[in-house]
């Protein structure tokens, strides 16, 4: 299913609802056809009614495809009425029905059961009453249970069901889900369309934390079209009071004709007047106001002309209030901002439109309020070999102090005294040789001009402009070997190296002209990476310093033969450093290596390592995981990695551990800790347990703790369903 649902309620009311459809989807009329075929019957016979009833015993009936055994069948020749009774069963090639009594009515092509049972393993539906009329069908006292109808076990009571036919309408009435035969959910009434999509898409999580007291979060979904779900957030807190919120959902990927727009939407929020005691500060050590709110949204979509638009909102009253009423969303928030993008096909490129702008009132962020770009990719010019690669951009920048950067520490992190707002025009012009040397040596010659312009400099000193020249090249090699070296027990039939040495080099005269002038609108936030190290592909022209930048590294990888896949990767090493030339001198970048390796199908240890100039460890990520297949698979983890913000250094130091392990073909276990070295103590933990119900439902409940770095934790139980085959 696309989202998190609530098991009982969403899995059982729909597989209750659709239990017709799955036994009968084909059938379009459910009792023999009134031509001129008469039915067959076999059994001990007798007459009545002046031998107008035919009656038989332990019979057997067959109609155009339709059974009927019964331990007697009665049959009125003038009303073309039969009626089966004790220990009946009524087959067609879609539907098994097990009754008291049917009676079909040829003429009027209806049938009606009563006390009936059917369905599949492991899914039962009983119903007082089952009547099918030209294809509409009607259940009174339907009841779903799990396994055979057990009190002690899970069951589902639906007062009435219908399904018309014409409008292709299903509706139920008064559904109330039972555990242990005790009610703990109430629907009056839900219709949908059909029988081939379910109607809700609900998520039930409860628990307690720290601040909130006792939660119990919900998110429902309604199906409104095939493409469009529409619903909203409600929550209710014990300390803080009730949550409320929109929610939409809208897909048109697998529906949309040769030709339409293709859209995927998906939006969230919600607004509390929080009523319990804000005594815990934020990140930015300030006390929340009453009213608090978020939004989470995004948007992608495509036209058959190429054009392609993609936007992603994160809002917050403050910085936590995600965290305090849904933790966890935050893993998929990303960054505090909003952000929109639309790009077509032009001129043998790209032009696009984007809008980035600040969406809380906490959160630093350089706003393009908006930027308008075109950019020509690498093409050929003229057939010399010779390439040309440009772009131009035109956008209005704008940050102010916030509380992540208040005014006394913007200075440190901006160079700017107070908010600054600028013009810039970005254009860029180069060329590019392709030359392949040798078979194994590729040099790839670059020279390239960017100039920018801000019609205003830091600290209202006049306009600025920053012109940067390129030259360099990139050289790649390549060296390979193989050996026939085999060893059966670890899948390894031959063995090949391929080994990549690459050096890349830029000359950036310029690059040194206007620092701590013009306003620098990207600031790295991540240090385990390299950053992009040609001029045409770096967001900034300002923060572009150093003169001159060589880049030296090695790629290498061994591979063995693979039935399945034709080669299997054995070891990937990789090591990178660089080089800069800047005003305060020659400075080496960090070591950055990456080592992984699987010397069989069932485990890879993977090792991504940060080291500094003088050999000295800095970051790493390390993880070791095992998987035979289906049957089970665990990880773990250690995570040691470091950001910038504000100036300063964030360390994160976490031992991340999941397994998950199949029982049977039916249940499997799950495992998650995520231990944080900082607070000595584990931030999230869960377990619990997965359950697949027939062919179509995945069952999910576990437990789940949560601790947040301010102190407040939280223990909640959570139910969800998955569907994963209509």
């Amino acid at each position: 299913m696309l989202g998190r649902p609530f098991w009982i309620y969403a899995a059982s009311l729909s597989l209750v609802l659709t239990a017709g459809a799955a036994e009968s989807k084909t059938e379009t009329t459910p009792t023999p056809k009134t031509t001129n075929h008469q039915p067959s019957i076999t059994g001990d016979f007798s007459f009545e009614e002046n031998n107008q009833v035919l009656v038989a015993l332990n019979a057997h009936l067959e109609s155009n495809g339709t059974t009927l055994d019964a331990k007697k069948i009665r049959w009125n020749k003038t009303t073309n009425i039969i009626v089966a009774e004790g220990d009946v069963v009524y087959t067609t090639e879609s539907l098994r029905i097990l009754g008291e009594k049917v009676t079909l009515d040829m003429n009027h092509d209806t049938l009606v059961a009563t006390h009936v049972r059917f369905g599949r393993s492991p899914m039962y539906f009983t119903a007082d009453e089952l009547k099918m009329v030209k294809g509409d069908k009607t259940m009174k006292g339907l009841r779903m249970w799990q396994n055979e109808p057990s009190k002690v076990g899970m069951e589902l009571q639906v007062q009435e069901v219908n399904y018309t036919a014409q409008d292709n309408w299903l509706a139920a009435h008064d559904v109330t889900p039972y555990l242990v035969g005790i009610p703990f959910f109430y629907v009056p009434y839900y219709g949908q369309e059909g029988y081939s999509e379910i109607p809700y898409d609900i998520y039930i999580d409860t628990g307690a934390q720290t601040q909130q007291g006792g939660y119990l979060r919900t998110t429902t979904l309604f199906h409104k079209t095939k493409e469009l779900w529409v619903g909203g957030l409600f929550d209710y807190y014990n300390e803080s009071g009730f949550l409320i919120g929109p929610a939409v959902r809208y897909n048109n990927l697998k529906t949309a004709a040769p030709g339409d727009t293709l859209w995927k939407i998906n939006f969230q929020g919600g607004y509390i007047h929080d009523s319990g005691d804000l005594y815990l500060t934020d990140d930015y050590g300030r006390i929340p106001g009453r009213d608090r709110f978020f939004a989470l949204g995004d948007i992608n979509g495509k036209t058959a002309e190429g054009v392609e638009i993609a936007g992603q909102l994160y809002a917050e009253s403050d910085a936590n209030a995600l965290r305090d009423y849904r933790p966890a969303s935050i893993p998929t928030a990303g960054l505090p901002q909003a952000n929109l993008e639309v790009s077509a096909p032009w001129g043998g490129g790209f032009l696009s439109a984007s809008v980035v702008g600040q969406a809380d009132n906490y959160q630093d962020i350089v706003q393009h309020l908006p930027e308008l770009r075109f950019d020509l990719p690498q093409n050929a010019l003229g057939n010399q070999g010779l390439f040309q690669r440009s772009f131009v951009s035109l956008s209005y920048l704008y940050e102010h102090p916030s509380a992540q950067v208040p005014l006394a520490s913007f200075y440190n992190i901006t160079g700017s005294n107070d908010a600054w707002t600028t013009a810039r025009l970005d254009t860029y012009y180069g060329l590019l040789y392709p030359w392949a040397a040798q078979e194994w040596l590729m040099i790839k010659p670059v020279v390239g001009v960017r100039a920018t312009s801000w019609s205003t400099s830091l600290n209202n000193s006049g306009p600025a402009t920053k012109i940067i020249g390129q030259v360099g090249f990139d050289l790649e090699t390549l060296f390979t070997g193989s050996w026939e070296i085999t060893a059966d027990e670890w899948g390894i039939d031959g063995v090949r190296h391929s080994l990549r040495p690459i050096i890349q080099f830029r000359e950036l005269p310029g690059a040194d002209r206007n620092i701590g002038t013009a306003p620098v609108s990207d600031r790295a936030v991540a240090l385990s990476t390299l950053g992009e190290i040609d001029l045409a592909d770096r967001a900034d022209a300002a923060s572009t310093t150093e003169t001159q930048i060589t880049r030296i590294g090695v790629r290498n990888t061994f591979e063995t033969k693979n039935p399945t896949t034709g080669t299997r990767e054995l070891v990937r090493a990789d090591v990178f450093t660089e080089w800069r030339q800047l005003t305060t001198g020659m400075q080496q970048s960090d070591v950055l290596t990456h080592i992984r390796l699987t010397p069989a199908t069932w485990v890879t240890l993977d090792s991504a390592m940060r080291f500094g100039s003088n050999g000295s460890p800095l970051e790493s990520l390390q993880s070791i995981g095992f998987n035979s297949g289906d049957f089970w698979n665990t990880s773990i983890t250690w995570v040691d990695l470091e950001q910038v913000t504000t100036g300063q250094t964030l360390p994160t130091r976490q031992l991340i551990l999941q397994a998950q392990m199949a029982l049977n073909s039916i249940y499997s276990v799950y495992v998650l800790n995520d231990y944080d070295a900082f607070s000595g103590q584990s931030v999230v933990q869960s377990i619990g347990i997965t359950q697949k119900i027939g062919n179509s439902w995945m069952l999910d409940y576990g437990i789940d703790k949560r601790l947040s770095a301010l102190g407040s934790s939280s223990l909640g139980f959570h139910l969800r369903a998955q569907l994963f085959k209509f």
